[in-house]
């Protein structure tokens, strides 16, 4: 049912959206959970030669679909 109401509900931008009361941050908040699973999954869905690649460890996932899923700044490694 929560899905049903996230896919009803309006698009707008995020700042818009949790300015408009508990709703609009239940809404946001829900939005982001279904992008945060969805990058986990996909993550949990490579290879650890693709990995490798990539220079990615699993246990980073989590902090990595967080951001993926808020909208943050991608993490830079610094040589």
């Amino acid at each position: 049912m929560l899905n049903l109401a996230l896919v009803l509900a309006p698009s707008s931008s995020t700042a818009h959206e949790a300015k408009q009361g508990l709703l609009g941050k239940l809404v946001l908040y829900g939005r982001q959970q279904l992008r945060y699973r969805r990058a986990l999954h996909e993550l949990y869905q490579l290879d650890d030669r693709d990995l490798d690649d990539i220079n990615v460890a699993r246990v980073d996932f989590p902090d990595l679909a967080w951001r993926h899923a808020t909208g943050a700044e991608p993490l830079t490694q610094l040589h």
